[in-house]
């Protein structure tokens, strides 16, 4: 058994075994490269970010929303106005929703029906383009398949209809990059065969070569993957491409030089096994100290605050794997192989010479003052006038040919640049927001947001419309108080006019007219009662005195009067019962005149008080009315004076259903949390974007400060405020990576030259290349594709491939240095005689691999491709004038008697 582990070591199938059990672990596990940037493709923050506080506001929100993203339907009339018809369509579209929320994971449906009062929010002022949000729960299903969905559900003919959102579009990004990954991966490794095979003009050689990066690229990816998953690890969505590009490019090259070195000493050492050892032995020092260099460096981004730049970590893992793979999973085939590993040509290599080089030395080291100003010249132009602006959006890769972009472009068209991407500010009190003492603050807050430059609308709950509500502010409702003080007055005036009227009309001196002539004729009917009374006593003593004379007389004159007599009796006592009649009734008139007398004789003195207050109310109305107008008159100064543009609700409005419906759509469940969306005029920018999000924060603040809002948590979530902190960031710690990158490399090449100047030298000229290279890249996008923006992930991506270059190529001078016997003067030539035939293979694999990253039809990296090649390029053409003219300048110019020979 030892024996054969012996054997197995010995012939390094020992080796390949761990490495095919390596590789199929790798394969078995590794999750499908779409997948992954599915999982990791959105942007992480920290706790304390805007973003971070708004989604958990968003969790507090109830009515099952706290896991639901906002989308929007779009339809649009190309035709004109939406019509009636059409809208009738639109309403049945949408209703059919509404019947399968549940099977969309649908909770929650704006539209024009349901927001009534914010209709100017979901319509465009041409009336051809109307939104409807839905709120969708994403979590059961993927929100791709769910867009998907919704697409051919919500069609309607006559009108062209889209499903998109930040959110749909980052996502349509993400689907992008995945296949833009893919397609790169492929053509990557396909490439370095092809520059393999053509090189060493052999097919067992790409073969091993692919075997050897692919091993190196799965297991790197399942590894990072892994710690991704199980230690939150940073992860994002160029991870696998960067594995991909470092694993290829760097290996490639180490690929070639070590079957370069193979080939060499198969010339004198024919058996395949010591030259094997012996390639490894002369190869393995360069390649530890160039991996473990970058491995070092990429492995220290990791500590960088800024989850971007965080996920370089996985590089650092790719080097070491890749170096393990590069020096023990190759030397298992050349040990096996040896000579037929290139076959069918056997041939040795023959070596170009690079005539640029050599007379680049010459010229530098005839005239290194004139190759330093050359060097200055071919670079500082560009370094001087350096202007690069990086485009955060993630539609710098799409197409329009995508429903979600072509959305958002139609809500830009329609409504304003920055409809597509709002941004949404929460406000979370400690007590509901259903009152006028938070309304009014609040409905100040939306108008100073409105009123912020580059905002173009602010809709809120006492703003749904983004405009003031007129019923619900103090000038309106003084409108109405003084027109009904108006109109008291006019009713105060006609009273006052009709009590004037009313006392003119009380004759009072007539009155008491006829109360003196209602007592004479009293005295007249007392005197009238008296002498009925007095005549009725004289008849009566008439009608006895002539009964008495008859009985004591009867002489016969008597008696001829007697007759008539009696007849005269009777007719007195006729006489007599009709005064005693009219007595009574002269004194029933007696009584009713003495009454009436009274009566008058009361009521003149009553209508004599009631004139009196009479004249008083109508002093007193007439001051009234006075106070009214003056009343009226302030009233309408006030109503159009600036200080009545003041919210106020009543209980009674805050019951009315459009207010409800409103708070429906603008506060969370328990009526602590609401929120604020602004709309800006532009689409996020970033020349501007940063500014306008730290004006938002600033005017938020300030609008609280003093107010019961005051102490509410605030937070902003949206496309503009992502932007803001990936803008933010990268501006901020893009010079830490620029740091750990340099001084890593610095530090690597003092170690391994022993020595600080020089290596300074071509490490500052590499800076000098790359920023070149930058400037270049930026003006050849500008006048050849018009873009005036470079995709903000390309600096990072064209960093982290420099890095491996500039490590590779300036260590590998320094162990130049390091080992020569020679002076500096002594050894530029021949090193730069040698280093050029091998740099010029090298130029062309980075120009290759280059290449080949603008096969995804990628606008990121295309432009990354140009800055490596731009920077390859002009480091080729400066590195030998850079070596030569400072090595030479530093052993000139210190010695006086040179300078003294010179002049």
């Amino acid at each position: 058994m030892k024996e054969t582990i012996a054997k197995l070591h010995k012939n390094r199938l020992f080796t390949l075994l761990v490495w095919l059990i390596i590789a199929f672990i790798a394969i078995i596990t590794a999750p499908n490269v779409t997948d992954t940037l599915q999982s990791y493709s959105q942007p992480t923050f920290t706790q304390n970010s805007q973003p971070a506080k708004a989604q958990q506001m968003r969790k507090d929100w109830g009515y099952s929303l706290g896991k639901a993203s906002t989308i929007n339907v779009v339809y649009t009339n190309p035709k004109g106005k939406i019509t009636t018809q059409q809208q009738a369509k639109i309403d049945t579209a949408l209703n059919k929703l509404k019947q399968h929320q549940s099977f969309y994971s649908i909770k929650k449906i704006v539209t024009l029906n349901t927001n009534v009062a914010g209709k100017q929010q979901l319509l465009s002022k041409d009336g051809s383009t109307q939104i409807a949000s839905l709120d969708i729960d994403a979590q059961s299903n993927t929100l791709r398949v769910l867009t998907n969905e919704l697409v051919n559900e919500i069609q309607v003919p006559g009108l062209k209809s889209y499903v998109t959102s930040p959110e749909i579009v980052r996502d349509v990004n993400n689907e992008k990059t995945a296949q833009v990954t893919n397609i790169i991966l492929i053509t990557l490794f396909v490439v370095s065969m092809l520059i393999v095979g053509i090189y060493f003009r052999s097919i067992f050689a790409p073969i091993i070569s692919f075997i050897t990066l692919f091993a190196a690229f799965v297991t790197s990816f399942s590894g990072s993957v892994a710690l991704a998953k199980h230690f939150n690890f940073a992860f994002t969505q160029y991870a696998p491409l960067e594995i991909g590009i470092a694993t290829v490019v760097i290996g490639t090259i180490w690929n070639i030089y070590i079957y370069r070195k193979l080939r060499s000493v198969l010339s004198l050492q024919r058996e395949a096994r010591y030259a094997t050892q012996q390639t490894i032995s002369a190869l393995r020092f360069p390649i530890t100290m160039v991996g473990s260099a970058l491995a070092i460096i990429f492995a220290c981004c990791g500590f960088i605050n800024y989850d971007q730049l965080q996920s370089l970590w996985v590089l650092g893992l790719t080097y070491v794997v890749l170096m393990l793979a590069v020096l023990t999973l190759n030397a298992v085939f050349m040990a096996a192989l040896g000579e037929s590993l290139f076959w069918p040509s056997n041939a040795p290599l023959t070596a170009m010479k690079s005539h640029f080089w050599n007379r680049a030395t010459d010229f530098s080291l005839w005239q290194p003052i004139a190759a330093f100003l050359v060097i200055l010249y071919l670079t500082l132009p560009f370094i001087y006038f350096y202007h690069t602006s990086l485009n955060y959006s993630p539609m710098t890769n799409l197409t329009q040919e995508n429903q979600a972009v072509k959305g958002a472009h139609v809500l830009q068209a329609h409504f304003t640049e920055g409809k597509p991407t709002p941004i949404t500010i929460y406000l979370k009190n400690d007590k509901p927001l259903d009152n006028e003492k938070y309304l009014q603050h609040l409905d100040q807050l939306t108008t100073k947001l409105q009123h912020t430059k580059g905002v173009s609308d602010a809709y809120s709950l006492t703003q749904p419309s983004g405009m003031p509500i007129e019923k619900y502010y103090v000038s309106n409702q003084l409108e109405s108080i003084g027109l009904n003080a108006k109109q008291a007055t006019g009713q105060l005036s006609q009273a006052s006019t009709g009590i004037d009227s009313s006392g003119n009309n009380l004759n009072l001196s007539g009155l008491k007219q006829q109360v003196k002539d209602m007592q004479a004729l009293v005295k007249k009917s007392n005197k009238i009662v008296q002498d009925s009374s007095s005549l009725a006593s004289q008849v009566n003593s008439a009608a006895a005195n002539s009964s008495v004379s008859v009985q004591s007389n009867a002489s016969r004159k008597v008696r001829m009067y007697q007759q008539k007599i009696n007849e005269l009796n009777q007719s007195l006592q006729s006489v007599s019962s009709g005064i005693s009649q009219l007595n009574a009734e002269g004194s029933v008139i007696q009584n009713y005149g003495e009454n009436s007398a009274n009566n008058l004789q009361s009521y003149s003195q009553q209508i004599s008080q009631v004139q009196k207050q009479l004249k008083q109310v109508g002093t007193q109305v007439t001051s009234s009315t006075t106070q009214l107008n003056n009343i009226y008159d302030y009233l309408n100064c006030l109503q159009k004076s600036g200080a009545a543009n003041v919210y106020y609700i009543t209980k009674a409005q805050l019951t009315d259903t459009d207010f409800l419906q409103t708070m429906l759509n603008y506060t969370s469940q328990d009526k602590k949390i609401t929120t604020i969306q602004v709309v800006m005029k532009n689409a996020p920018s970033s020349k501007t974007n940063m500014k306008q999000v730290k004006a938002l924060e600033q005017q938020v603040g300030l609008q609280l400060r003093g107010t019961p809002l005051s102490s509410d948590e605030v937070a902003f979530s949206g496309e503009p405020i992502t932007q803001s902190i990936n803008q933010s960031k990268l501006n901020h710690h893009f010079i830490t990576l620029l740091a750990i990158v340099v001084i890593g490399i610095l530090l690597t090449v003092f170690v391994v030259s022993r020595s600080i100047l020089q290596p300074l030298y071509w490490t500052v000229a590499f800076l000098m290349s790359a920023i070149t290279g930058f400037q270049l890249t930026y003006l050849t996008m500008h006048y050849v594709t018009g873009t005036n923006q470079l995709d903000w992930q390309v600096p990072v991506i064209a960093v982290s491939i420099l890095a491996a270059i500039a490590a590779w190529q300036i260590i590998a001078l320094g162990l130049s240095f390091r080992y020569t016997e020679l002076s500096l003067l002594d050894w530029i030539r021949p090193t730069m005689t040698s280093y050029g035939k091998i740099v010029r293979y090298i130029l062309l694999v980075v120009i290759a691999l280059a290449i080949g990253l603008t096969f995804g039809a990628s606008f990121a990296m295309i432009e990354t491709a140009l800055i490596v090649i731009y920077t390859v390029c002009v480091y080729y053409l400066i590195l030998p004038m850079i070596v030569t003219s400072m090595g030479k300048l530093a052993v000139t110019l210190p010695n006086k008697k040179n300078m003294l020979k010179n002049k």
